[in-house]
């Protein structure tokens, strides 16, 4: 049952994080910029948690000072670098080369997790892996090469995003040993935000020439993109081991192209539903297939 609500919860992380990756896309086609964005989708959702810890779990906040280094890696570079990373890979390509540009990742976790003993090889999970990543390929299209586009700086920031997403998934797991889901979403938050607060500072956002609808859309964006998927990937984290998790999670991209799909009217093609159903299978032969040992 503990496996179980672990999956439930990363793949409701999946569901926001796929719908939201489309709305990112029709921001950008706006020419807001990139970092704005990202400053904006973590502040406003670290300042909502504020609030409400304020208001209703004071203890929430309360940490050990030594510990606070740990929060900064998670937020600088896990939540801020793999953020800005894969949503500058979408502005600079298209949703589509970011999502499976990222999605390789699962390869990355899963030689970490085996390497350092939290983890072992097992049949099932080699193959969850192909069909998980062949599936990806076959839902974002990329068979057909008008769908892929790439450039130098996007296959760098999308090789950031790689990095980033496997260390959010691994180093969270080793932080969520010692505290608590929403100490450790707020704290991570707050470091992502203080880091944007250092490169693009408050007055230079103050200073953008935005609408009031856009920063409604930035705040809805914040929630759904970050502050909802976050808590819930980070609750997964609790429950099952990295590769597990970051695997279930490649359900992003078949909640990408169906939101993009209904968003701009089109039908989906047959590889690509051949795609979605490779992944789902993936996500099913874990469930088959739980895991012998991890720390808990």
């Amino acid at each position: 049952m503990k496996e179980l609500r672990g999956y439930v919860m990363i793949l409701g992380s999946a569901v926001f994080w796929g719908t939201s990756a489309t709305a990112a896309k029709a921001l950008f086609n706006q020419q807001l910029d990139t970092v704005l964005v990202v400053q904006a989708r973590v502040t406003v959702s670290m300042f909502l948690l504020l609030g409400f810890y304020l208001i209703f779990r004071r203890d929430f906040l309360r940490i050990d000072p030594r510990e606070l280094w740990k929060f900064a890696l998670l937020g600088c570079i896990g939540v801020a670098g793999t953020n800005f990373t894969y949503y500058f890979t979408i502005k600079e390509t298209t949703v589509a080369t970011a999502i499976l540009i990222q999605y390789t990742a699962p390869l990355l976790v899963m030689l970490y997790a085996v390497w350092s003993g939290e983890e072992r090889f097992t049949g099932a999970k080699i193959i969850a892996v192909v069909l998980s990543l062949g599936g990806c390929f076959l839902a974002v299209g990329a068979y057909d090469r008008e769908v892929l586009r790439i450039t130098p700086l996007g296959l760098l920031t999308g090789i950031g995003s790689i990095f980033g997403f496997a260390f959010l998934t691994i180093f969270t797991r080793s932080v969520l040993k010692t505290h608590g889901v929403w100490t450790s979403t707020f704290y991570a938050m707050l470091f992502a935000s203080l880091f944007w607060g250092v490169l693009n500072p408050p007055w230079v956002v103050a200073a953008q020439p935005l609408t009031a609808h856009t920063w409604g859309a930035l705040v809805v964006l914040a929630v759904v993109s970050l502050l909802i998927p976050q808590t819930l990937f980070f609750g997964g984290l609790r429950r099952i081991v990295p590769s597990r998790a970051i695997i279930t999670s490649t359900f992003e991209p078949i909640v990408a192209i169906v939101s993009a799909a209904w968003y701009l009217g089109e039908l989906l093609e047959g590889p690509q539903i051949l795609g979605a159903l490779l992944v789902i299978a993936a996500i099913l032969l874990l469930q088959a297939h739980p895991e012998e040992h991890y720390g808990a």
